[in-house]
């Protein structure tokens, strides 16, 4: 066992502060599958609104900047979308990551951009870019989830 930190307290029965926290924590504080499930949905969908249904309202709005811009400059920079239909593996996790950024790429497919220039000079930035974009929503979506549960304040 780790020695206790400077702020642990033990109590009698020898357990810290911290672990008769956790114990005394009741089961009906985890939210329920309908709640979580909603919350992952909204977090994929729309960049940052898991965190502001937690009312995180700052880290959702730096999030929804970030991803959305990113999103963005991947499009100005021509980067082109990975399609489902490939042979190849890296391809099909590249379509997926980029569909992960949720409404911001339904939105672009919708008005028609079907991908950009690959032979543009900054096409392959682009692409990273779109690639990205996806990989921090799926983090921020994995960060409200442990909010949710209280794995994280």
């Amino acid at each position: 066992m780790p020695p206790p930190s400077r702020n642990a307290q033990r109590s009698a029965s020898g357990a810290t502060k911290t672990e008769a926290q956790e114990r005394a924590r009741p089961a009906a504080a985890k939210p329920s599958f309908g709640r979580l499930a909603g919350l992952c949905v909204a977090a994929w969908l729309v960049p940052g609104l898991g965190h502001w249904r937690l009312k995180k309202r700052w880290r959702a709005v730096i999030l929804f900047v970030a991803i959305v811009a990113m999103f963005i400059f991947g499009l100005l920079m021509q980067g082109t979308f990975f399609s489902i239909s490939s042979q190849s593996i890296l391809e099909r996790l590249g379509f997926f990551s980029e569909l992960s950024v949720g409404l911001p790429m339904m939105l672009a497919k919708f008005f028609g951009y079907g991908g950009g220039n690959p032979f543009f000079t900054s096409a392959d930035y682009g692409t990273a870019y779109l690639v990205s974009a996806g990989m921090l929503n799926v983090l921020a979506l994995l960060d409200a989830f442990d909010i949710a549960v209280g794995r994280k304040s």
